[in-house]
């Protein structure tokens, strides 16, 4: 009786021990297996808000897009340059950020009593395509939008 206490015992241990250990991976995103998916994850677009012509709008405005495979796309960056391709920290940055304010955006209610200069919208593509507007508006003040545009701009071509 007292041997199988025992072997009672380890096995209740291993068992915990495991079970912790796999706590561990709760929350951690598997990159490579989003990675294998196509398509748009997040569009960040750039809107200019002052007097212009609407040449001078067309040529001011534009679209930040990232790939679920990891790569992004800037302007200004050359047609024959090869795609920026983003680190895991920022590929896992942007995508919490996606997916955390896809149905409910803490920034729904957001705003800056702002009147000129530019706006922006971040939309996130889940995996079935569908759009998320998760903010559009000025972000002068937000520190998490400015914290997601900083991440883009970090992969702009010198």
């Amino acid at each position: 009786m007292k041997n199988i206490t025992k072997l009672l015992t380890v096995l209740v241990i291993a068992a915990l021990t495991f079970s912790i250990a796999g706590c561990g991976n709760i929350g951690k995103i598997d990159i490579e297996e989003l990675q294998k998916n196509t398509g748009v994850m997040l569009v960040i677009s750039r809107h200019p808000q002052m007097a212009m012509t609407q040449e001078e709008y067309e040529s001011s405005k534009y679209d930040i897009a990232v790939f679920y495979d990891g790569t992004i796309t800037l302007p200004g960056n050359p047609i024959d340059h090869e795609s920026p391709k983003l680190t895991d920290k920022d590929y896992v940055e942007l995508y919490k950020f996606c997916t955390k304010n896809a149905e409910k955006s803490k920034y729904a209610n957001y705003k800056e009593d702002v009147c000129d200069g530019e706006t922006y919208t971040f939309a996130y593509y889940d995996l079935d395509g569908k759009a998320h507007i998760i903010y559009s508006g000025y972000c002068y003040a937000n520190k998490d939008l400015q914290r997601i545009r900083e991440i883009t701009a970090n992969y702009y071509c010198d």
